[in-house]
């Protein structure tokens, strides 16, 4: 179940092959067959704009719902994400939409770039992929800055750059069962996990990490000297918070 930002519907799904549409009040505004063989995921996009599903075949089938002037409502295939081997576990939007990421059954995770013209027949950009140890079940998280990804699989989360698609660091044995809920919160400073009827917080380690070696890889670029100045003083901070905390840093 989820539900759309701007307020006008609400979206259903099970592990049969359809997905259901709903207006606040209760009433069925669109129903939506898919051919998944069965429905492991389905979301609604931060913006509202799009509804997507994922299952046992090794496809993201991505939906456009539309809202028109006259009141009219519409639901138009968008586009898939595809190049999978086997069923895909999870999927995740960014923050704006431009970017999707999937973890699937085969054991690799990617990185779409989405920002397209789908209605003239532009598909998704596969940006990276990258390797996961592969468990029966996973959910997926990518960072507001689509910087890291973050997959939960049992009761063990694991950190990985989107810069080079590398694990960076695995938290082992957060609950007593497996996590059930896994996100970002709005600046993609901390991850929350459920599980075990408790929400942990934690910090976002990786992201300052990777953000530090983002910035290194800027600086090799031709830069403003604001820009300069302004990259400098990211590393440096994010090297005395990573200090602070214990942690390793480039």
């Amino acid at each position: 179940m989820d539900i759309a930002s701007t307020g006008k519907y609400i979206i259903t799904c099970s592990k049969a092959n359809d997905l259901v549409i709903w207006d606040l009040k209760g009433q069925i505004l669109a129903s939506i067959e898919f051919y998944l063989g069965f429905i492991y995921r389905a979301r609604v996009s931060p913006c509202g704009r799009f509804v997507g599903a994922s299952g046992f075949t090794p496809d993201v089938n991505i939906f456009e719902v539309l809202f028109t002037k006259t009141g009219d409502f519409q639901v138009n295939k968008a586009f898939d994400l595809a190049g999978h081997s086997s069923g895909i576990l999870d999927f995740d939007f960014s923050a704006d939409s431009s970017h999707m990421t999937t973890v699937s059954k085969d054991g690799t995770f990617r990185l779409y770039d989405t920002k397209i013209e789908f209605a003239k027949g532009e598909d998704p950009h596969l940006l990276l992929t990258g390797t996961w140890e592969s468990a029966a079940t996973a959910k997926v998280a990518l960072s507001p800055n689509t910087e890291v990804l973050a997959i939960a699989h049992g009761s063990s989360l694991s950190f990985y750059s989107t810069i080079d698609g590398l694990l960076d660091n695995t938290i082992e044995d957060i609950f007593m069962g497996p996590i059930t809920c896994l996100a970002f919160d709005a600046l993609g400073e901390y991850v929350l996990v459920a599980g075990d009827k408790h929400i942990k917080v934690f910090h976002n380690i990786t992201g300052y990490r990777v953000a530090i070696e983002s910035a290194k890889r800027k600086l090799t670029q031709k830069q403003t000297s604001a820009t300069k100045e302004r990259l400098e003083k990211l590393i440096v901070d994010n090297r005395k918070f990573l200090e602070a905390m214990g942690e390793t840093h480039s």
